[in-house]
């Protein structure tokens, strides 16, 4: 088949995720494209790269490049108004990420009613939270993980150093976590470390120009450098699931509006368990990424929190082997050629 992708977000391509941190949905959109390509499709993502370059029997094409006249399939990736950008397509598919509360915004609303795709979600709980457009076909496709991840879940490194990471937007609950790690976790394990991979907080610890509303965030994270919080850059995925592998606890919040939660997908394949602080409400998505009690927990309160957390770190932890064991075994089976083949399914 002849498959277009076609993205409007920030320029990457296919070797992008090896090569440097990229969003989480932007690696699925490369994923999949090399995905698709490998299973002898005929795939041309079309997005922001800077250059026309073959990868993985991918084309990338710059988004000023001619949209071919025809396609078989088209995939378009978040945005509605993406599925005009082909005339003649024989299947069209949206590819939804975020919350989909914006096919209700009345320019999307004429060109879904137009065009009639196929609605891709990322999870169940993303798919019941749209309340409209029930008469369209609809799917549920979880995303893929990369190899990388899989690959690190296999390597043997015995008891995990007393290290947790945070990758969170620094909008979205890093103080609150920061301030229970300082109060409460790191008197109890003094030895232990707090890393966190934040872009925009690294910028500001290397002496950068910090977004105003990051300050809080840059504020809490240097009284805490004493406790054994650092500030780190996110990695490319070879680099992040050395990291995931070699720590013993992924500390999360819940984000409302969350609809996948990449990064603990990711982590989770590889053997990392998870501690999920859902003081600010459940979040069904997340309860997809986490098997509460068997890959990772749903801390309910700061307490429940500051002692799953405590657990983890403990030097030869039975709890870290046990959840590790589990989600290496249960959350690391899913990789993107399958994601592949159910998006195949789609156009039979």
């Amino acid at each position: 088949m002849q498959i277009t992708m076609i993205d409007f977000s920030i320029a990457f391509d296919g070797s992008s995720p090896d090569e440097r941190a990229l969003g989480g949905a932007e690696k699925a959109f490369a994923r999949l494209a090399a995905a698709l390509a490998g299973r002898g499709h005929t795939v041309a993502a079309i997005n922001r790269c800077a250059d026309q370059i073959r990868l993985d029997d991918v084309d990338w094409l710059p988004w000023d490049s001619p949209r071919p006249p025809e396609t078989d399939v088209l995939i378009a990736f978040r945005r509605p108004m993406l599925l005009h950008e082909v005339d003649e397509a024989a299947h069209r598919t949206l590819w939804l990420w975020d919350g989909p509360k914006l096919l209700d915004r009345p320019e999307h609303k004429r060109v879904i009613e137009r065009q009639r795709p196929t609605l891709v979600f990322t999870g169940n709980a993303h798919r019941d939270a749209l309340n409209s457009w029930r008469d369209l076909r609809q799917a549920v496709i979880v995303p893929g993980v990369d190899r990388a991840y899989t690959d690190a879940a296999e390597d043997e490194i015995g008891i995990p150093n007393p290290v947790a990471v945070l990758t969170t937007h620094p909008l979205h609950g890093l103080t609150e976590i920061v301030r229970l790690w300082s109060q409460r976790i790191h008197p109890g394990r003094p030895e232990a470390r707090l890393h966190i991979y934040s872009a925009g907080l690294w910028h500001g610890m290397e002496g950068g120009e910090v977004d105003a509303k990051l300050q809080p965030a840059m504020d809490a994270v240097r009284a805490a450098v004493d406790d054994g919080v650092e500030v780190r850059p996110p990695l490319a995925d070879p680099g992040m699931a050395a990291v995931y592998r070699r720590a013993s606890a992924h500390l999360y919040p819940v984000i409302r509006g969350e609809m996948y939660g990449s990064t603990l997908a990711e982590s989770q394949a590889a053997g990392t368990p998870a501690v999920v602080h859902t003081s600010a409400g459940a979040s069904r998505a997340l309860s997809e990424r986490v098997r509460n009690g068997q890959t990772g927990y749903m801390a309910p309160d700061d307490d429940a929190f500051v002692n799953l957390t405590l657990g983890l770190l403990e030097p030869d932890s039975a709890m870290y082997q046990s959840l590790g064991r589990e989600a290496r075994a249960t959350q690391g089976a899913r990789g993107w050629d399958q994601a592949a083949i159910e998006f195949e399914a789609l156009w039979k």
